[in-house]
């Protein structure tokens, strides 16, 4: 599962609008708006990536800026592999 937060600064003429496209943009939950700001969390969505989602937002007319404010994953990543240098390899025989 993959979570991020953006603050999006939208022109405030057009914040209804904004807000609007916002919503229809598939996983994204609104929690407040401010000034012209929106701050939203988007859950993953299967088959579309993170970066995907943001770019869509970042097209949205009359959004001045949409900035990655926090970003969670919880998918398991292998273990680093092990460097073996010559001294270790030398020890092991």
């Amino acid at each position: 599962m993959n979570i991020f937060s953006l603050v999006i600064r939208a022109v405030p003429d057009y914040l209804e609008e904004v807000k609007a496209a916002v919503l229809a943009v598939q996983g994204v939950e609104l929690h407040l708006e401010h000034e012209g700001r929106l701050i939203i969390t988007i859950e993953d969505v299967p088959g579309i990536r993170s970066s995907d989602l943001l770019k869509q937002i970042q097209d949205i007319p009359h959004v001045a800026s949409a900035t990655l404010a926090y970003e969670y994953c919880d998918e398991e990543m292998p273990p680093p592999p092990l460097l073996k240098s010559k001294k270790s390899e030398e020890r092991l025989s």
